[in-house]
């Protein structure tokens, strides 16, 4: 669609326009695309590794197309075929300053991954992004980043677009110690990327475990980077610095947050019953399924290899019941959609400790207590806790603005399938960034999915 198809494809053309109608049931077996955060950290360090990666099952979105474009622009030679995507890397140090800002549309992944790269590198580079990525704070990454070295150029509000001149440029990387105080694997990961070229040994700790892709996929080409764990939340991660990448093929597994919307789907729609293939088994990004599963969701997880597993769900009654703050760095994509699943079960459901939700591609925070209000769903919200209690009946009839979030679109989609009128989503179009066969999917399963007679609603 945006790396290996045509972009005449119709979804593009008239998502904006799609609603779907209620469903009693799905059934079928689907595959989910492959993981964003796996493939733009696929792309990234591909670009800095000696030689050839080859990289297959890369998810073909928005986000990722832009990452492909920023490393072209940053120096790989990049050559995409039917199944895998050859990237020839430049080498640690030695990114290209490109001719022209680079263009990041929506990916605050790619983002803030990229900026700490060229924090550590000799570059200088502005990056830029759509209405909705200029509008995200980048202080938090920003301000390690300058500890590190780097200088940077924006205006007070440290949001793009910035203009970042690596280290390298007018001295050496400095390592630093840095502490964590919210769980971010992007701010995390831009430091780890700035590291590989600091003289001596960097630190970061964390206090709420997060993602640990970077990690994984710089030690296994060779950087030296060890985990120690204090206690069963604090981790001190140290990085030395080094001066070769080695090049490592990686085929991409399917995105776990991508199949949790399928899942709830299938949990909320009466005689449902479908099989995700070929997702990610990795224990933290699966909080989800357990999650769902507490609350009497009938979920087998079947592990397959080494890194996927398949995911069978059925229809199921659920109950609710309140989610910690302890969960919130391993969930913090998926309460969109557990808030959906909330609102279709008996009980309250408090969720806890959200406040990071207000600075995500939209404020999550309120999207998710304003939309479910509008579709007539008890709600209210307390600090940074999340109250809601489920109905049977959803009344729905109402337009609700994604803010061109994709996570909000793709959730009040799926309580479309449920209530007794229609919801209409402004702002599909963002599903494209991360899951852009989404409705075609659920049409695989069996749902209706219908096209509004006004354009843009």
């Amino acid at each position: 669609m945006f790396i290996k198809k045509s972009k005449s494809d119709f979804n593009i053309k008239k998502i904006n326009n799609y609603y779907l109608s209620g469903s009693d049931s799905l059934s079928g077996s689907i595959k989910v695309p492959g993981d964003k955060s796996i493939s733009q950290r696929a792309l990234i360090i591909s670009l800095i590794s000696t030689g050839k990666t080859i990289i297959e099952d890369i998810l073909d979105s928005e986000d990722v197309y832009h990452t492909m474009q920023a490393v072209t622009q940053l120096g790989a030679m990049l050559r995409v075929h039917n199944n895998y995507i050859e990237v020839k890397g430049v080498g640690l140090g030695n990114l290209v300053t490109p001719k022209k800002p680079i263009y990041m549309g929506n990916s605050g992944t790619g983002t803030r991954l990229l900026l700490g790269l060229v924090a550590g590198s000799n570059a200088l580079v502005t990056f830029y992004g759509d209405s909705s990525l200029t509008e995200r704070p980048m202080d938090r990454v920003l301000l390690p980043l300058k500890e590190m070295g780097a200088r940077i150029m924006c205006d007070d509000s440290n949001k793009l677009p910035i203009t970042i001149m690596g280290a390298r440029a007018k001295g050496f990387t400095l390592p630093i110690d840095y502490k964590l105080s919210i769980p971010s694997a992007q701010i995390k990961s831009a430091i780890l990327l700035a590291a590989l070229t600091a003289r001596g040994t960097s630190f970061v700790t964390e206090y709420k475990k997060s993602r640990n892709y970077t990690e994984k996929m710089l030690s296994e080409r060779g950087v030296i980077l060890k985990n120690k764990k204090i206690n069963k939340s604090k981790n001190i991660i140290s990085i030395n610095g080094t001066s070769f990448i080695k090049p490592r093929n990686i085929k991409v597994p399917g995105d776990p947050s991508s199949a949790a919307f399928l899942a709830v789907a299938a949990t909320i729609t009466k005689k449902s019953s479908i099989t995700i293939e070929n997702v990610l088994h990795d224990k933290f990004r699966l909080g989800v399924f357990n999650i769902l599963k507490k609350m009497g969701a009938s979920i087998n997880i079947v592990r397959l290899e080494k890194n996927t597993c398949k995911i069978i769900v059925k229809s199921s009654k659920l109950k609710n019941f309140n989610i910690e703050s302890s969960n919130s760095s391993a969930l913090i994509d998926e309460y969109p959609i557990l808030s959906i699943a909330a609102a279709c079960s008996e009980g309250i459901m408090v969720m806890k400790g959200l406040g990071e939700l207000r600075y995500k591609e939209s404020d999550r925070f309120k999207a998710i207590v304003e939309g479910l209000e509008k579709c007539g769903v008890d709600v209210k919200s307390l600090k940074d806790n999340i109250i809601i209690k489920g109905r049977k009946k959803i009344k729905g009839g109402c337009t609700i603005d994604a803010k061109n979030d994709h996570r909000i679109a793709m959730s009040f989609n799926i309580l479309s399938l449920i209530t007794e009128e229609p919801i209409f989503v402004r702002g599909n179009k963002s599903i494209l960034t991360s899951f852009p066969g989404f409705f075609k999917t659920l049409q695989e399963l069996g749902v209706i999915s219908l096209t509004h007679e006004k354009k843009n609603i």
